[in-house]
């Protein structure tokens, strides 16, 4: 996950006094905006469960900020709250969900009331959901799933996500919903009916489907985005296994369409929006689409010729997503990615479209790899940086060997001429 702090607000309170507002965004989307006092008492009351196992938090100043030290505290806020809410155990803990829930009521101004909240399935059903506003994510699925007769043992394989589809109907993926998060927040600030809340299989090995096949409430969401998918082309089978496909959907012949799904390229691969990036070239469009321990980038050059890069996810050793790029225009995100080819190290820089107007635009993801013995670096500008960020360390997470998860090095904090200036073997 990628906490930043992009904007701060001099502000002076009732009496006279002067404070800072620190707007918290949780990758790309506002989560709330908290006075430096309430984050202190916030952790205060974690310090007194957790400890020393709580990040490092900013000392109060008694004297006025100059302007450095004001930076140096929003740096240091930001690589805290970083912090904590990568640590499951904190993030998951009843004295974080409920200071979060506080800030983001108050920010938001709702109160707390029973509403009903619309989720809907890859094939386009609705669950209505009966929740509260102040509700996270992970009570919102388990009721979802609950419904849907999905055993409470496979609720870690499925997640919320934000989804859009644009006046054309083309799908897009735009952001996993943190556990900790609340969902009628989200899609209530988003305000815009294009947009909606999905559940989804949070997995990106196929193999997994196997661990599901015993509920016939997973197996229907399988199949359910299993078909959306096809019909996307995110999946790619050979004519004999369409056909096969199209006679099993007709059947309603669920179990055997997953399985012969398993045989198909890129099934369970999720696909970004196509953007533009500087390699090979200026102009270059760049599809990439990420499963089954792969990250697969078709690039189409200006003059037609099209380069495939593969990378095996155990051969990624950096990804990166700078969080404080205040001067860039708020249109689009970059992802960057590393990779070796040969002795020449390579930087990639994709753009893709822009989404709704309040989330945090212009990221880029830099991804770090090794092809044979060199290591490359791939930039890619992307509304998606962060969930291509996510996708990737999701994959990681699903490697049997710790090691290899161990080679990621996720750098939340720092500036994109700093991870430029690295040599990307010491990754």
């Amino acid at each position: 996950m990628h906490i930043s702090i992009p904007i701060t607000q001099d502000l002076v309170d009732n009496l006279g006094g002067r404070y800072v507002l620190y707007s918290v965004y949780l990758e790309g989307f506002l989560l709330f905006k908290v006075r430096y006092k309430d984050l202190h008492f916030w952790n205060e009351q974690m310090y007194d469960i957790f400890g020393k196992r709580l990040p490092k938090f900013p000392p109060k100043y008694y004297l006025a900020m100059t302007e450095s030290m004001a930076e140096e505290r929003r740096v240091t806020l930001e690589q805290y709250l970083q912090g904590v809410v990568s640590d499951s155990v904190i993030s998951g803990s009843d004295v974080f969900i409920t200071g979060l829930k506080k800030f983001q009521l108050e920010t938001f101004k709702l109160p707390c009331i029973k509403v009903v909240l619309k989720v809907y399935l890859p094939d386009g059903r609705q669950v209505n959901v009966d929740s509260k506003t102040s509700d996270s994510a992970e009570r919102v699925l388990e009721a979802a799933l609950y419904t849907l007769n999905v055993s409470r043992e496979l609720v870690e394989y499925f997640g919320l996500f934000i989804t859009h589809k644009d006046s054309e109907g083309a799908y897009s993926v735009v952001k996993k919903i943190a556990p900790f998060e609340i969902p009628f927040i989200t899609i209530w600030h988003i305000n815009d009916d294009s947009y909606q809340i999905d559940i989804r299989k949070w997995y990106t090995t196929p193999t997994t489907d196997a661990m599901l096949m015993g509920c016939g409430g997973a197996i229907d969401l399988l199949y359910a985005q299993a078909v959306q998918e096809l019909e996307m082309n995110w999946s790619r089978p050979t004519e004999q296994q369409t056909e096969m496909l199209k006679e099993l959907i007709k059947a309603e012949n669920k179990v055997k369409f997953l399985e012969t799904m398993q045989q198909v390229e890129h099934y369970s691969y999720q696909k970004l929006n196509p953007g533009v990036t500087d390699y090979p070239n200026c102009n270059t469009v760049a599809t990439v689409s990420m499963g089954n321990n792969e990250m697969y980038c078709s690039l189409q050059t200006s003059d037609n010729r099209t380069e495939i890069i593969s990378v095996h996810v155990s051969k990624m050793t950096r990804c990166h997503v700078p969080l404080h790029q205040p001067e860039k225009t708020m249109d689009q995100q970059e992802c960057k990615l590393c990779l070796i080819d040969g002795q020449v190290p390579k930087f990639i820089s994709i753009l893709t479209k822009q989404q709704p107007e309040n989330t945090m635009d212009q990221q880029e993801c830099k991804l770090c790899f090794i092809d044979g013995q060199v290591p490359k670096l791939i930039s890619i500008r992307t509304k998606q940086a962060f969930l291509l960020s996510k996708w990737i360390k999701k994959m990681l997470s699903e490697q049997p060997l710790p090691c290899v998860k161990e080679n990621l090095e996720i750098q939340d904090n720092i500036t994109s001429s700093n991870i430029l200036s690295r040599n990307p073997k010491k990754s």
